[in-house]
């Protein structure tokens, strides 16, 4: 009896050092270089622009977009350095908006990626250009 609690004893150990070694990666955040690649491998052709006038191309949380032309739409794509801090730019845009009227846009986001495609389509439409193309491409970005 005696030898079989030392056993469990020395297995519980190891299971724990086990444990606490084990070195956890931020291999969940996406780049927005990835984006990019994920969008064209899907026909989703971007040319860099610059929208100056634009609230969706607004700093959130410090970040400032990415900024692309869509078919002569605007494109913005945000990194945040956490998934956190994409919820946290959502927030401040949502306080910056509160009062405006927007004109329509899709929003697209996966863990630390926030993407504003600014389409200026009917917001009941179900025929916005690469709507589709936009989600699978960021749909089809691999778990970290």
């Amino acid at each position: 009896m005696k030898e079989i609690r030392k056993y469990i004893c020395i297995c519980l150990l190891l299971f724990l050092a086990a444990c606490q070694s084990v070195q956890v990666s931020d291999s969940s955040h996406i780049t927005l270089e990835e984006v990019v690649i994920a969008l064209q491998g899907k026909g989703v052709d971007l040319a860099e622009a610059e929208f100056p006038e634009n609230v969706f191309g607004s700093v959130l949380e410090n970040v400032k977009p990415g900024t692309y032309e869509l078919g002569g739409k605007p494109f913005f794509i945000f990194e945040f350095k956490t998934e956190n801090g994409r919820e946290n730019g959502e927030k401040e845009f949502d306080k910056k908006t509160g009062t405006m009227e927007l004109v329509s846009a899709s929003t697209f986001k996966k863990r630390n990626i926030l993407i504003f495609y600014v389409h200026e389509i009917d917001f009941n439409s179900d025929n916005v250009p690469f709507e589709k193309e936009i989600q699978e491409a960021i749909d089809g970005i691999s778990e970290g």
